[in-house]
């Protein structure tokens, strides 16, 4: 279901090169969308095996997790950014505060709250249930991008959209996972992590029709705005451990009681370095292919981690 899914969703994005342009022919930009594709699928379908394996024996704030990611996709994205356009580019020439704030801080708050929820679905589901509920998020960017950027669907399209539904409902109700839940879980953590991966796959929706709407509609440099993500994501988290420090609870609490880095090891870098690199690669995705073709090449990650 899956392969038929990710071949379907191939054909509708590369079969209408004009909507996911942003300049430049058709041959480039299929180059382009097969490249930054199939570096996201490979990103999103190790990802999970390499927190696993690479996880601390010590128990890390999910909010210093992104706290970190954050600074690090600032440093992956001004890096790109210099590397590909040089110190005196356009980009960087116009930059203003303001328009940063405007365009990049709205989604900047949805994907914090997203790793979130991520970070939590984790350690409850395995990677590739993770990967297939996670495609649900189609479904909702498919929606938003209807709605508010008025890009249509034709009939290849609303059949892949089709497959996704039906692939997270079998997932979601599959008897086996649940018995094992109730079986060797007596917390529902299976059940927890299933809501939490649905409930950041709505957010995902929401924050990628935006992202698509600055980068395709507004002409945002992809890298400088994966570096704007970065840091608003971080001082969201920072702002939100100040406040449960104050109050005494959640991750505020528990920093306040050990460290700030309380945990992390050079083995724990990569993965995060991995986490940032793939945000990265999906500002590029999400300019040449939109949200909906980001979420195809999201759905490949799944043939990966299979």
């Amino acid at each position: 279901v899956g392969a038929c899914a990710v071949r379907s969703g191939c054909l509708c994005v590369m079969g209408r090169p004009k909507t996911m342009t942003s300049d430049g022919g058709e041959n480039r930009d299929s180059a382009s969308i097969i490249f930054w594709t199939a570096l996201l699928a490979l990103q999103v379908g190790v990802q999970p095996y390499l927190t696993s394996q690479m996880k601390s024996g010590e128990v890390i704030n999910s909010a210093a997790i992104i706290v970190q990611e954050g600074i690090l996709k600032l440093v992956f994205g001004i890096q790109a950014l210099v590397l590909t356009s040089g110190l005196h580019s356009k980009a960087l020439q116009s930059w203003s505060l303001m328009r940063s704030v405007r365009t990049a801080g709205i989604p900047s708050m949805l994907y914090a709250a997203q790793n979130l929820l991520t970070i939590l679905a984790f350690g409850k589901i395995d990677g590739l249930t993770y990967n297939i509920l996670n495609q649900s998020k189609l479904i909702w960017n498919a929606v938003f991008v209807y709605t508010f950027l008025g890009i249509k669907f034709g009939p290849d399209e609303i059949m892949s959209l089709a497959i996704i539904v039906c692939t997270t409902l079998l997932v979601t109700a599959d008897p086996q996972k649940f018995n094992a839940a109730s079986n060797f879980e007596n917390d529902g953590s299976y059940i927890i992590g299933v809501i939490c991966t649905l409930v950041a796959s709505l957010i995902s929706g929401v924050a990628s029709t935006v992202m698509q709407y600055n980068l395709q509609r507004l002409k945002r440099n992809p890298y400088l705005m994966s570096a704007e993500l970065g840091i608003y994501s971080a001082f969201t988290l920072v702002g939100k451990i100040s406040i449960e420090a104050y109050l005494g609870i959640g991750d505020g609490k528990r920093i306040l009681e050990s460290s700030f880095l309380h945990g992390f090891t050079l083995q724990t870098l990569f993965p995060l370095a991995t986490t940032s690199l793939g945000g990265i690669v999906v500002g590029q995705v999400t300019l040449h292919a939109g949200g909906v073709g980001k979420a195809y090449a999201l759905l490949a990650g799944i043939l990966v981690a299979s």
